[in-house]
């Protein structure tokens, strides 16, 4: 088992709210990803949303869309970038690496639960992957 897997089933084993991770490196390209969620034809999107770098009032992309699925995106920073499904399928937070970067930490959330009661823990994880990507 890699290093990154040895992280990804740590979080997943102190977080039971993540459903689904995926890991991307600077370049964009997936380098992991849970077996549960495939964000493989999503990357353009994820990318596109990592690569915009707002100014200040500039709010972004509205929304985006993986594995069918529309989030509207309800925080866009440097640090975070989150999306909620509005039928309730759920929640997307994605954790630029390392902050601000283009590599990034992403994870689906149990829609029982709001985005922010597993943000910091995300947060924590993805800064242990900064040497990976």
């Amino acid at each position: 088992m890699s290093e990154i897997e040895v992280i990804i089933d740590e979080l997943l084993n102190e977080e039971q709210n993540i459903f689904g991770i995926a890991i991307l490196n600077k370049d964009g390209i997936l380098l992991t990803q849970t077996e549960n969620w495939d964000v493989s034809n999503d990357l353009d999107q994820i990318n596109e949303l990592l690569n915009t770098k707002l100014e200040l009032g500039q709010k972004g992309m509205t929304n985006i869309t993986i594995q069918a699925i529309k989030y509207m995106i309800v925080e866009n920073t440097e640090e975070r970038k989150i999306g909620t499904n509005i039928t309730g399928k759920g929640h997307i937070i994605i954790c630029p690496i390392p902050i601000g970067g283009t590599g990034a930490l992403i994870c689906y959330i149990n829609p029982k639960v709001g985005p922010r009661d597993t943000l910091f823990i995300s947060q924590e994880y993805a800064q242990k992957l900064t040497r990976f990507v």
